[in-house]
């Protein structure tokens, strides 16, 4: 979804956003999935493995000069080439929601940007009639701010939503409410510039991450070696962790190769709770480093026991780590 809010946000071509409302049996994505189909024939996101976006791409072309919504429905659980599962397997069928980017719905979104930039999570909320057609709008529950078109919006929050899955669900005998939070991206903060945390830098940015990069090396901690880093923090730690605001989501990722540098890095983090913390190099290090045994909450040595070689497969092992703890925590779990 950041990737879709970015292109509305740069973008002057006309749009239309699908989104998945509601899943019967299993699916390759889930309830809240979103997909950007342009005019221009460049989209972005996908809403199966393949299966529907070619004919999704053939449907929304009717909508791009209009602000008719459109559902339309694929059954998935026929494997044969006929089927629109082509094998694949997926044994569900899905409900996708096609919405043009009109002047209101791209103000809305931009503001939802603005909100998940300043990680601050917002709940969509879609009021749908029995043909579809709906009223729509937001809830951020860190200001208690509400846009869109529902003034109950806050209300459905607090009494209807607290926390379930997306998708659809019944809000009286002729409505449907389609509710789904979006989350700001996890940010990770990797302390070190070395050349090994270039492959980490940009795996954890390619899979979602917002990465902070920290250092005491200019010549090293650059956008030039590391364009895909959104914060850069040039300074000894003591003198970054009083700008950096670590807060109880973000993950940490421990990996300058200095000793003292590291151990002093551990010392701040003492009296913070965040959601993760990793440190590079072997056990019997972080041992010394902390001077006391391993608390359970840090990851060492850093990343999945896969036998990794190199930093390349140091990275994967780490972001494998970093996405199993995320998933867990949302209360994912295969």
């Amino acid at each position: 979804m950041h990737d879709i809010l970015h292109a509305v946000n740069t973008s002057t071509v006309k749009s239309v956003l699908a989104t998945i409302v509601h899943v019967e049996g299993s699916s390759y994505l889930k309830e809240g999935t979103s997909m950007l189909f342009q005019e221009n024939g460049e989209n972005i996101g996908m809403l199966s493995a393949g299966c529907v976006e070619a004919d999704i791409a053939e449907r929304v072309k009717e909508l791009f000069d209009t602000e008719h919504v459109l559902t339309v429905t694929y059954n998935l659980k026929e494997e044969g080439d006929a089927g629109w599962g082509q094998g694949a397997g997926c044994n569900g069928i899905l409900y996708i929601l096609l919405e043009p980017v009109t002047a209101r719905m791209k103000k809305n979104l931009l503001r939802v940007k603005r909100h998940l930039d300043n990680r601050n999570p917002v709940l969509h909320i879609k009021k749908l009639e029995k043909n579809f057609t709906q009223t729509t709008s937001f809830y951020v529950e860190k200001t208690g701010e509400t846009f869109g078109a529902n003034s109950d919006a806050s209300s459905f929050a607090t009494d209807d939503w607290n926390g379930r899955k997306s998708g659809i669900q019944l809000s009286n005998c002729s409505l449907l409410t389609y509710a789904h939070l979006y989350k700001p991206k996890p940010r990770l903060v990797i302390w070190g510039a070395g050349a090994d945390a270039k492959y980490l830098v940009s795996l954890a940015a390619n899979t979602g991450f917002s990465v902070t990069l920290c250092d005491w090396r200019p010549a090293l901690c650059n956008k030039e070696h590391f364009p895909l880093a959104e914060e850069i923090h040039i300074g000894f730690p003591e003198e970054v962790d009083k700008h950096l605001s670590v807060q109880r989501d973000d993950f940490v990722v421990i990996m300058t190769h200095n000793f003292y540098r590291d151990q002093e890095i551990l010392s701040l983090l003492k009296s913070k709770t965040v959601k993760y913390i990793g440190v590079l190099g072997p056990k019997k290090r972080t041992l010394r480093l902390l001077n006391t045994d391993i608390p359970s909450h840090i990851h060492s040595p850093v990343g999945l026991s896969i036998g990794a070689v190199g930093p390349q497969e140091i990275a994967v092992s780490i972001v494998a780590e970093l996405i199993g703890t995320l998933r867990m925590c949302d209360g994912k779990k295969g």
